[in-house]
C-alpha cells in the first residue's frame, strides 16, 4: 500500500462533528460508528446547500491533541462553498492546503477496509521516515466507489511535511 504524493489546496467541509480517540474507538462506547448513521439517517448529504461535490463524503479527522494516541475530532460531511447559509448545527472545518500521502484500499467491506488502512498508514508513518503534520487528515468516499458498502474503496489522504 504505497502512497501516491499530492498538493491540494485549501477546502471547506461542513457536517457533524466529535471528538474521541482511538483507544476509545476500540470498545463498545465509540462515537465514529454513531456519528456516520446519524449524518446518514438525518440526511445532510442531500440536505447541505453550496456543495462542490454532490455525492462525496468526507471524513475529516483534526484539531489533533498530539499524535494518532491522542485526542482528535472527527467531523463526517461534504465540502462547500465559501459563505452560504449552513443548518445551525454544521460545523464547517477548513482544511489548510498541504501535501497528502494518498493511500487507496482494496476492495471490501466499508469498515473493514478503512480500520485495516489505518493500521497500515499507522505503520507506514513509522517505517517511512515521512513526518505527518496532524493538522487535518481525510477519507474520501464517492458515489462511484462506495455505492456498496459491501464491496467499497476509500482513499484517505494523510497530511505530511513537505520535502
Amino acid at each position: 500500500m504505497n502512497p501516491t504524493i499530492v498538493q491540494l489546496g485549501e477546502m471547506r467541509v461542513a457536517g457533524l462533528q466529535i471528538r474521541t480517540t482511538n483507544e476509545a474507538e476500540c470498545g463498545a462506547n465509540g462515537k465514529i460508528g454513531p456519528l456516520w448513521h446519524r449524518y446518514y439517517e438525518q440526511g445532510y448529504p442531500a440536505r447541505t446547500p453550496g456543495q462542490k461535490e454532490p455525492g462525496v463524503v468526507y471524513g475529516v479527522y483534526s484539531d489533533y491533541a498530539s499524535d494518532e494516541q491522542g485526542a482528535y475530532s472527527l467531523l463526517v460531511g461534504v465540502e462547500v462553498e465559501a459563505g452560504g447559509e449552513l443548518p445551525a448545527e454544521l460545523t464547517v472545518k477548513t482544511i489548510p492546503a498541504a501535501t497528502y500521502a494518498v493511500f487507496t484500499t482494496r476492495v471490501g467491506p466499508m469498515v473493514e477496509i478503512i480500520q485495516e488502512a489505518w493500521a497500515r498508514i499507522w505503520a507506514w508513518s513509522q517505517e517511512s521516515g515521512v513526518k505527518r503534520t496532524f493538522v487535518a487528515d481525510f477519507e474520501r468516499y464517492d458515489g462511484v466507489h462506495c455505492a456498496d458498502p459491501n464491496q467499497a474503496q476509500v482513499d484517505i489522504y494523510v497530511a505530511i511535511e513537505q520535502k
